[in-house]
């Protein structure tokens, strides 16, 4: 039990690490600074972790965990409830779906990877959905309006579209890549 605790706390750290590996890859990708490619390429890279954790603590409530912990770092960043939730929620679906197969059924887990891709997308959703309270909490947290106009992004279809698609083929690629590693090196962790 105590292991498990304790390498569901290690996973969360790694996930956070690729988080922000994620952020840094999205910045090259778009420098307006609006994290808008951040979920991909954190799915894209956090997929290994995901999977290891998913061999190494198969037991409902990992998965959750890690979803709290990034729903907790959305809320103590100052982001707001809104940011908060699909973190808290995706986790909490994402364990369920890999407990529908045991969490050895490799489409299952995919599935439960593809979901738990979303818990990172809180700031963007909070930005569509309710834009004034983004600004609003960008004000309060001192951003300047220049900076605010740069990183807005519209909800228009074909951006909700290419956000959407952008972290599914991340999470696609970080699963397949996660469970190859875990297949090879889960015996070594």
């Amino acid at each position: 039990m105590k292991k498990n605790i304790l390498t569901t706390l290690l996973a969360a750290v790694l996930y956070f690490l690729c988080v922000g590996i994620g952020v840094f890859l999205g910045h090259l990708v778009d420098q307006t600074g609006n994290m808008f490619y951040a979920p991909a390429f954190s799915a894209l890279v956090g997929g290994s972790v995901y999977m290891l954790l998913l061999t190494k603590v198969p037991r409902f409530g990992a998965i959750t965990t890690l979803g709290l912990f990034m729903a907790l770092f959305f809320l103590a960043s100052k982001h707001g409830a809104g940011a908060f939730l699909p973190g808290l929620a995706c986790g909490l679906a994402a364990d369920a779906i890999a407990h529908l197969g045991n969490y050895k059924d490799r489409i299952k887990n995919t599935l439960s990877f593809l979901v738990f891709a979303f818990s990172t997308s809180g700031p963007i959703l909070l930005m569509w959905i309710r834009p004034k309270a983004y600004v609003a909490t960008l004000l309060a947290r001192g951003k300047s309006q220049e900076y605010i106009d740069r990183i807005m992004v519209v909800p228009e279809l074909d951006k909700i579209f290419l956000f959407v698609t952008s972290i599914l083929l991340g999470a696609v690629m970080g699963a397949v890549i996660g469970q190859t590693i875990s297949k090879k090196f889960s015996h070594k962790i």
